[in-house]
């Protein structure tokens, strides 16, 4: 059977740009998206950015500037706190579950990874990707299909938001270098296939990504 293609229509690889772009800090909170900018910028009219800026104020990534554009959202302590809250409620208990369920060999490919990473020079796409595929790797493989997909949830919500210490200049190397060596931690703990060391692991990268944010936001203001 022949896999169908799906092509996106332009609105929404507009939307898909511009809402990486947020995610990823590239746009930073409280930048003014001009609809007659980035309709110049994309090669359209104004008709197909105003549909995509609607539809990211409807996920609150932006607040929509009455025929002129977009203002993105700010990331405030609450948003921070709450983020990690649901982090903190899920994501533990569903490593904890995983113990015996991952692969070594996806450690094994999760660790070099990582140790690439610390070895070349910095690849945000690269260290994001990792990033992911660590966090997804601690409840993947659970059997709880509602809990795999509230996780997610919070995870897609929480991008802009988990990625805000690494934005930071003043922070980036040390933020960078901390969540390597926790990430590490992790993996020692799933290789011990010990439910308890794993949950620890995790709360301790955690409450520390946590920090880390909280640290950001002070610094920005």
């Amino acid at each position: 059977m022949t896999k169908k293609i799906v092509t996106l229509s332009m609105r929404d690889q507009i939307y898909e740009a511009l809402r990486e772009s947020i995610i990823k800090n590239t746009y930073k909170p409280n930048s003014v998206l001009p609809i007659d900018r980035l309709a110049e910028d994309f090669g359209v009219s104004a008709t197909p950015v105003r549909e995509a800026l609607v539809r990211l104020e409807a996920e609150s990534l932006v607040i929509l500037i009455p025929n002129k554009g977009a203002l993105v959202t700010d990331i405030q302590a609450e948003d921070i706190l709450n983020n990690w809250e649901m982090r903190q409620l899920l994501e533990p208990y569903a490593a904890g579950k995983s113990a015996g369920l991952i692969p070594e060999a996806e450690m094994d490919v999760i660790r070099a990874e990582i140790g690439d990473l610390r070895r070349s020079p910095f690849d945000n796409d690269r260290y994001v990707a990792c990033d992911t595929r660590l966090h997804e790797t601690l409840f993947i493989h659970l059997p709880n299909t509602f809990l795999k997909d509230t996780i997610r949830r919070v995870h897609q919500m929480s991008i802009r938001i988990r990625y805000f210490p690494e934005d930071s200049v003043s922070m980036h190397e040390q933020v960078v270098n901390e969540v390597f060596r926790e990430h590490l931690a992790i993996i020692d703990a799933l290789m011990t296939r010990d439910p308890i060391k794993i949950t620890e692991s995790v709360q301790i990268h955690l409450r520390n990504g946590e920090k880390r944010a909280m640290a950001a936001l002070l610094r920005k203001r």
